[in-house]
């Protein structure tokens, strides 16, 4: 993979790491000149769809994330066989790594302000209902600036409610398993607060709090063993700090921190006490594993088999089979008591209270003998709290006390518009999508942006809008060409007409004599005819300029521009370089410049300028008193008088 470029764009410099799921490359972005870290799934897997579904998926979980604490996601892609995400590239290392190099407990306050910056990283992503799962210092980096950044969303899925199990899996690292994710259950926010509590362990003890020869005696222990305080592994964390982490790592998830802000408080609150660690000592080789289905079921199994001892069976099957006897027994009164009541329950008809308020809905079934339930939310045009659906449906028969479930409408949901300008058009696409957007693109020339970006956007930054809106991004297709067109033969007007319609400029005039062709006629360009020019480019033009001479006068004069009659020439003519001063002014102008002599006009000069030329030197040819007109832009600018 070293030297091969992806997208044309990302070009792969060295290898950096590597985890269960993917390899990771430095690189470096040619478009945007910096330097990213690439991920790519294995070759091995890339055959395996539940593989290839579960890296996209961590490409759109970590995508949706912007958070100064977790590494950003710049690009997705996908050539032939390769998948690959393009990432925020960290200078620094591991928290794995820093711990190994320090070689004994980090001060506490330096363990604790990682712990808080990978706090306020879990609460945005979990504001977000996305959950880590993977929690461990292998995928905590450390920059130079002592920046903690939480990287590898691999295991991340936005929580729906499922569980973590691919295909029977359970993926995860051992050492930092939550007893939920070794038995298969559900998982959700506090899974990655007891993982984030066992780092919090190893920082300040120099060791996992459960170590066995294989990923199944590991996770029994998360679920069977409890952890043993901190501060009896290393005498110098104090017993506050035993509780934080004794909380975050509780068994039972009722009793853990409820979210990563509730932990970050008393942590904040915890470093009102100035004791301090020293540095804990690092575990190696903690590499993400897979612990296969039958291996999930050996833990349940073993987890939940406390069997007796064979003495004590017998006694124990006596004591309960009476349990059983006495159970049937209750069950049965019990039984009949109930099938009594509902004989004398009636039954009632479910009244219709879709597109009614809730506190009318809910009114409507107490008088129909009939409870309310809201089973969910749903984004409805019909106005915040208003009932759009209900089970059972109005005209069934029910019996009364039974639930009526509804679903209830939110308002419209709204999102505020990113700003997507000066970025490359697939970013601004992602950037869109992230927030619940669309991307509109339109292409247009434009000189100040590289083609590809977005250089405007419609509405702008910060705009609330409905969810799922389409935004307007303009995009760059570069600067303008056009074909240059011949312009010989051309009058040196028509040309310079010609020019302007196509964007371009005319530059500098040479004037030359031609035998057999018109004054003013253009028999030279600077740019060939079908040549890509830009708009705006200078064109400098070669135009014909005879002298003729007066009847029954051999000597030569210059053709009149304007009507008049053209004087005979004086045998003195001269030449004298003319100094003129330009006009303040913005842009290119073209300067003219005439002698008028016996209400002749003669084009003595022609040439585009800025006012940083000024003053420009016009040799002037003539013989007497003549007068000196300097036009700009086809304006008179002056005219003054000359002698020669």
């Amino acid at each position: 993979m070293i030297g091969r470029m992806l997208g044309n764009r990302y070009e792969i410099l060295e290898k950096i790491g590597e985890g269960g799921m993917a390899k990771v490359y430095k690189g470096k972005c040619h478009l945007l000149n910096r330097i990213v870290a690439i991920k790519i799934l294995r070759p091995e897997f890339v055959a395996d769809e539940d593989f290839v579904r579960r890296f996209k998926r961590e490409s759109q979980a970590a995508a949706s994330l912007s958070h100064p604490n977790i590494v950003s996601i710049y690009d997705v892609g996908q050539e032939g066989d390769i998948y690959y995400i393009v990432m925020e590239y960290v200078n620094g290392k591991t928290l794995k790594q820093l711990i190994k190099d320090n070689n004994g407990p980090l001060e506490i306050s330096r363990a604790l302000d990682i712990t808080k910056q990978v706090c306020k990283a879990l609460d945005h992503a979990h504001r977000k209902n996305i959950v880590h799962r993977d929690i461990k210092p292998q995928n905590i980096l450390i920059t130079d600036d002592d920046i903690a950044k939480v990287t590898d969303f691999g295991i991340a899925r936005a929580v729906n409610g499922s569980t973590i199990t691919y295909k029977g899996d359970v993926l995860g690292t051992a050492y930092y398993f939550s007893p939920e994710q070794a038995k298969g259950n559900l998982t959700d926010e506090k899974t990655d607060l007891y993982s984030l509590g066992i780092v919090m362990y190893e920082m300040l003890t120099g060791k996992v709090p459960f170590e066995g020869e294989s990923p199944i005696s590991v996770a029994l222990k998360h679920i069977q063993e409890d952890v043993i305080p901190p501060s009896k592994i290393n005498p110098k964390v104090p017993e506050k700090l035993d509780q934080i982490i004794l909380k975050a790592t509780e068994k039972d998830v009722n009793k853990r921190y409820k979210s990563a802000l509730e932990l970050l408080n008393d942590i904040n609150t915890f470093l009102n006490d100035p004791d301090k660690l020293n540095i804990v000592k690092p575990m190696d080789n903690n590499k993400t594993q897979i612990i296969s289905a039958n291996d999930v079921q050996k833990i349940k199994k073993i987890s939940n088999d406390n069997r007796p001892k064979k003495g004590s069976r017998i006694l124990k099957k006596v004591g309960i089979i009476l349990l059983v006897l006495l159970l049937m027994a209750g069950l049965s009164y019990a039984t009949m008591l109930l099938l009594n009541n509902f004989s004398k329950v009636g039954d009632v008809i479910v009244p219709n209270v879709v597109g009614q308020s809730i506190d009318k809905a809910n009114n409507i079934l107490e008088s129909h003998n009939l409870k309310m339930n809201i089973s969910s939310y749903q984004y409805s045009d019909k106005g915040e709290g208003i009932v759009i659906s209900q089970t059972p449906k109005s005209g069934q028969s029910v019996k009364k006390g039974s639930i009526v479930n509804v679903v209830v409408s939110r308002s419209k949901q709204f999102s505020t518009v990113p700003n997507v300008t000066n970025l490359e058009y697939r970013e601004a696409l992602m950037k869109l999508e992230n927030s619940g957007l669309k991307g509109n693109i339109i292409q247009k020339y434009n000189d100040k942006f590289p083609q590809g970006y977005v250089f405007d956007q419609n509405p702008r930054q910060g705009v609330q809008v409905e969810y799922g809106s389409t935004i307007d991004i303009y995009v760059s297709q570069g600067i303008e060409t056009v074909k240059m067109p011949s312009l010989i033969n051309m009058t040196l007007d028509d040309a310079q007409k010609t020019l302007n319609a196509l964007g371009l400029k005319t530059g500098n005039i040479t004037y030359q004599q031609k035998d057999n062709v018109p004054n003013n006629t253009v028999i030279g360009q600077s740019i060939p005819e079908n040549t890509d020019v830009q708009k705006g480019k200078t064109v400098d033009l070669i135009v014909v300029q005879n002298q003729q001479t007066s009847p029954g006068n051999n000597n030569p004069v210059q053709p009149p521009l304007n009507s008049g009659t053209a004087p005979s020439p004086s045998k003195n003519n001269k030449t004298k370089n003319l100094s003129i001063d330009l006009p303040n002014k913005s842009g290119t102008m073209k300067v003219d410049v005439y002698t008028i002599q016996n209400g002749v006009k003669n084009l003595q000069y022609s040439a585009s300028h800025t006012s940083k030329d000024s003053p420009i030197t016009v040799p002037i040819t003539g013989s007497g008193n003549l007068t000196i007109e300097v036009d700009i832009d086809g304006s008179v600018y002056k005219t003054m008088e000359a002698k020669f």
